[in-house]
Order: structure tokens, then C-alpha cells, then sequence
């Protein structure tokens, strides 16, 4: 979002420093790795250093930036480490939790993951990969927060925030290399997965929630293979209950 647009939106409302430089991180706007100038985003944003100064501290909490002492912010890294750290520990979390929303969720928690299971699909459909990005992610917390557990849903929180800017990654290769199949695969075990839930069984939504990470494996492989040699050797395994 360029100066001049950010200040025709400052007419009409207040800028929400920690939504716009988390879109753009998500977005790879803000490439990996990259520096953040405090006061250049103070002035692109026309805000004090206060509101900031808060929104990079949170986003430093929530593992999208590093904060280092007499260094400034910059985007954290993603890399195959990163990459094997976030399938490895969402493997196992999606499994837990997936489970327990089986066993707890209520008419509400059936009414709020659907909603945003048909979000996604409406997103999917205007090829809005941002939207996508975003549905997809409620989709999954909704699901955490059936569960009952609020440690898994703020690890899963957690896990996602990375989880975001590789599906960045994926929705738009999806696109660009026009794979329906892909597209049909993706929504297809959301519905899968919602409909186990809304029956009640565990073994099966446990299935489909594996089957969903493996085929996020696979295409964040085959997405990132041509510019990441190292996406190659990706081979995270979890061991079984």
C-alpha cells in the first residue's frame, strides 16, 4: 500500500498499524528476512511511534519478526528449518485438538466452522488469495477452539502465523499453474474434516486432518522446488499414537 493511499484511508479511518504490516508479511510483501525501519514506518503510516512500537512487539510475539537490541525489527526467516519445525509440531497439535473438537464441540462451534469453511470456498472461487489465506486460517482456529483447550488453540495460533505466508506461497502457485484439482482437493477435505466433526468421529476426522498437512506438504514441495533446492528434502515424520 503505497503513502498516497495510506493517506486518502487515514481521511476516512484510523490505520491499524499491526493489521497492515502483518497483511504485508503474510503477503511476502515484506520479504523474509528483511529489515523494518521503525521510522519509516512511522511516517508511511502517519502514526506516532507508540501504536508502532505495540504492533511490532506483538508481532514479534507472535514469531512473524525478530526484535533485536540496538538492531531494529526485521521479518523472520523462512527456511527449511522453519518449515520442518512448523509441520512437525502442527502435525502432532492438529491431531490432539482435532480430536477433542469431536468430542466438545457445541451447535455454535459447528455453526462458526462452517461459516468459515464456506468462506474460504467463496474466496477460492474470486481467486482472492489474501482472502484465502485468511479464511483458511479461521477455518483452522475455529476448529482448535472447539476443542476446548486454549493451549492448544494459542499454539496453534501460533504455528499458523508462519503457516499463513506458506500458503501465500501455495494458493499462488495453485493460480497460476491453473490446478483445479488442487482447488477441489483442498475443499473437499474441509468438508470432509467439518462433517467428521459434526458426526462425532474421531478416527476419521483424525484421518482426513493428516491426509489435509500432507497434502500441504506436498504442494509447498512442489511449489517451492524450482527457487528452494532444499524444499527437497522436506521429509517431516511424526511418530503414530
Amino acid at each position: 500500500m503505497s503513502t498516497a493511499k495510506l493517506s486518502k484511508l487515514n481521511k476516512k479511518q484510523p490505520v491499524n498499524a499491526y493489521e497492515v504490516i502483518r497483511r504485508r508479511i503474510v503477503s511476502l510483501e515484506y520479504a523474509p528476512g528483511i529489515s523494518l525501519d521503525e521510522k519509516s514506518l512511522v511516517d508511511e503510516l502517519g502514526l506516532s511511534r507508540t501504536p508502532v512500537r505495540e504492533a511490532l512487539i506483538r508481532l514479534a510475539g507472535e514469531g512473524l519478526i525478530e526484535l533485536e537490541k540496538n538492531k531494529g525489527a526485521k521479518v523472520s526467516e523462512l527456511n527449511l528449518q522453519t518449515l520442518q519445525t512448523i509441520f512437525e509440531a502442527g502435525d502432532l497439535i492438529e491431531r490432539a485438538y482435532t480430536r477433542l473438537a469431536c468430542l466438545r464441540r457445541t451447535d455454535d462451534d459447528l455453526a462458526s466452522i462452517n461459516e468459515a469453511r464456506l468462506e474460504f470456498e467463496r474466496d477460492l472461487n474470486n481467486q482472492d488469495v489474501a482472502a484465502m489465506v485468511h479464511s483458511n486460517t479461521e477455518f483452522h482456529l475455529r476448529i482448535a477452539a472447539a476443542s476446548g483447550n486454549k493451549y492448544f488453540l494459542e499454539s496453534y495460533r501460533r504455528i499458523l502465523a508462519d503457516h499463513e505466508r506458506i500458503a501465500q506461497i501455495w494458493y499462488s502457485d495453485i493460480f497460476r499453474s491453473d490446478d483445479r484439482s488442487a482447488n477441489q482437493k483442498i475443499c473437499r477435505q474441509h468438508d470432509e474434516l467439518y462433517q467428521a466433526i459434526e458426526q462425532g468421529d474421531t478416527d476419521r476426522a483424525e484421518a482426513i486432518s493428516i491426509a489435509h498437512a500432507h497434502a500441504c506438504k506436498e504442494g509447498i514441495r512442489s511449489s517451492l522446488s524450482s527457487g528452494e533446492s532444499l524444499i527437497a528434502d522436506l521429509n517431516v515424520q511424526t511418530e503414530e499414537y
